[in-house]
């Protein structure tokens, strides 16, 4: 992904988010491909999401089904950059707890389970068993590494995906709404991928310096103002258009940080997946997603945006 390398020095093409013109191979065809990706699964969200709604008295199972499900995919592609850069997770394992942690998540918050059981059980058996598989290997190198990423991924792919949940819980004053939950998940998605958007859109036309070269040189400091203008402006414009919208509630000042936060939360975690892809010398992820790569390539953005607006939530007194 490095510009200006030459063929044979182990460099990958650039990627496709915010970079000058001249580097863009028609970044209107991207762009499309792009819509259609996030729009189908916008889509499924939905139904589970709608499910969910229409039978509040069974919990949120159709949404914890659908984190599930994609968790897969994504600890796949983690897993095979891991592999690329070295590293021997035991992907066995991650594919069977990491499935687990959303459906477990959903069992502690309907009340199935003790919450500290919830939280401690599966990362405390994936540390443990981890360790005892990598016991059972003939070849010892770099064994800390193995069991690190081998529990990092279910932490990345997993556990944090899972917050969504507790986020469709939450609601900023006693009573609130059974759609809030939904709006913060809404509002935490739309928010994220519209500035991936913008920088696309704003790099590609006026980007000229670099951002940070040695992660993913097609992004410049152009294409990140224009992401953060776009997200400030979209959660704006939802909260004045809608005045119902619990998050109304928190005020101007609150709402422009928290825009801010989501903006800056989005074009780190796409950062941080340029990280590990560039880490294993892969261009993409994986592949079968269009205008995207992989899976992760989609949903890189909410990875550190979904923590951020939980937590900013819990601060502003939101309780599930």
């Amino acid at each position: 992904m490095t510009a200006g390398a030459k063929i044979g020095d182990g460099a990958l093409p650039p990627e496709t988010g915010g970079e000058a013109p001249e580097k863009r191979k028609n970044p209107t065809l991207n762009l499309a491909l792009r819509a259609v990706s996030s729009l189908s699964v916008l889509f499924l969200a939905y139904f589970a999401l709608r499910r969910d709604l229409l039978n509040p008295e069974s919990g949120n199972w159709a949404s914890a089904m659908l984190v599930a499900i994609f968790t897969l995919p994504c600890l796949r592609e983690f897993y095979r950059l891991a592999r690329a850069g070295g590293a021997r997770p035991m992907s066995g394992l991650g594919y069977v707890l990491g499935p687990l942690w959303p459906l477990a998540m959903e069992w502690d918050l309907s009340g199935g389970i003790p919450r500290l059981e919830a939280n401690l059980s599966l990362p405390v058996a994936a540390a443990v068993l981890a360790m005892l598989l990598q016991l059972t290997r003939k070849i010892n190198d770099n064994a800390l590494g193995n069991v690190s990423v081998t529990i990092f991924g279910l932490i990345y792919c997993s556990l944090i995906p899972s917050l969504l949940l507790c986020l469709l819980r939450l609601e900023l004053s006693p009573g609130g709404r059974p759609m809030d939950g939904i709006e913060f998940v809404v509002v935490c998605v739309f928010v994220a991928k519209v500035t991936d958007i913008g920088a696309l859109l704003v790099g590609s036309r006026w980007g000229r310096r670099r951002m940070i070269r040695r992660l993913s040189p097609g992004k410049t400091w152009e294409g990140a103002a224009g992401g953060l203008l776009f997200g400030v402006f979209l959660l704006q414009f939802m909260v004045h258009t809608a005045p119902g919208m619990a998050l109304a509630k928190l005020g101007t000042p609150l709402l422009v940080s928290l825009s801010i936060l989501l903006a800056a939360g989005g074009m780190a975690g796409d950062l941080a997946e340029s990280a590990f892809k560039r880490g294993g010398r892969q261009k993409d992820a994986g592949t079968g997603v269009p205008g995207f790569g992989g899976m992760l390539d989609l949903v890189d953005s909410i990875m550190i945006a979904l923590p951020v607006m939980y937590f900013f939530l819990i601060l502003c007194g939101a309780r599930s």
